[in-house]
């Protein structure tokens, strides 16, 4: 069942000044939830159920992003990949998470969460991604549909505009990467971190301007780089939850994943979001793999 409502209470904890809020239910073995662009620990609602027996569950809210705080002073070039990951690091930190440590990622979150497993390895008891950023596209034209022309809007010279003003990233892109129709109350709590001041947005612009496409930017496609590469080299147990028909991966990056060790996939409904879409298909299946390695 798709609820819209989230049936958690919030916490908050300090990381260099700014506050970040997450959930945080159950004990065992921590299960980190982190999320991308556009989103919250809300998008994890219907699937925390699933798991709330099985281990300390913490589903973060990224700087700028849900209830945690925005950047002070942002603007042009604030909520880049590398600023996500000091607050990222800073919260698993405070939290002490750092031991039998699983990750559960989807879109940037996979950056985020696989750039901490690697300095933290010896920790990792278990990874689980979905359409996470990875690879790099030589071209717009490599995506399917609209969705390359849509970004190529986001990354031009009228993406400010588009994004800051007319919250096109939510509206449009968002919105084209569920399936459904999705509820008023549950677009309400998409949109209501990014209401008030245009800057509440910038996370929204930053995002899409990070992903690698020709090359660029070139911190962020070396890292992936080495990222994919690291997930050759360790045998760590790995879920892959497959959208299909999916929106981000596609050709070589499926070759990628593909190609990572130790690795179960399982496949469901869904385009970018299918937590929007088949929330109880990957919460049984997460839940039967999480049961599997422990």
């Amino acid at each position: 069942m798709i609820d819209s409502k989230l049936h958690y209470s919030k916490k908050s904890i300090t990381v260099k000044d700014r506050k970040m809020a997450f959930i945080e239910i159950g004990t065992g073995d921590p299960i980190v939830f982190i999320h991308g662009n556009a989103n919250s620990s809300y998008m994890w609602r219907n699937i925390l159920p699933y798991m709330e027996d099985l281990g300390r569950l913490i589903a973060i809210d990224n700087i700028g992003q849900g209830d945690s705080d925005k950047l002070p002073e942002s603007g042009p070039g604030s909520y880049t990949l590398a600023e996500h990951q000091i607050y990222i690091n800073g919260i698993m930190d405070a939290l002490n998470i750092n031991k039998n440590v699983t990750l559960v990622m989807h879109d940037w979150g996979g950056p985020l969460g696989l750039t901490w497993a690697r300095s933290n390895s010896q920790n990792i008891k278990g990874l689980v991604h979905c359409e996470i950023v990875v690879g790099n596209h030589s071209s717009y034209d490599e995506y399917p549909d609209s969705h390359g022309e849509r970004l190529k809007r986001v990354r031009g010279q009228d993406g400010e505009e588009l994004v800051m003003t007319d919250n096109y990233f939510i509206e449009k892109i968002f919105t084209g990467g569920v399936i459904r129709n999705i509820d008023d109350e549950t677009m309400a709590e998409i949109r209501r971190p990014y209401e008030g001041s245009r800057e509440n947005r910038r996370p929204t612009l930053t995002w899409p301007r990070q992903i690698p496409i020709e090359g660029k930017p070139k911190d962020v496609a070396d890292l992936v780089n080495k990222l994919s590469l690291w997930m050759t080299e360790n045998n760590i147990p790995k879920l892959f939850i497959r959208a299909e028909p999916g929106q981000i991966l596609f050709g070589r990056d499926l070759e990628i994943i593909d190609s990572w060790t130790n690795q179960k996939t399982v496949t469901v409904h869904g385009l970018h979001h299918p937590q929007e879409d088949s929330p109880d298909d990957i919460g049984v299946a997460l839940r039967d793999w999480y049961k599997s390695i422990s």
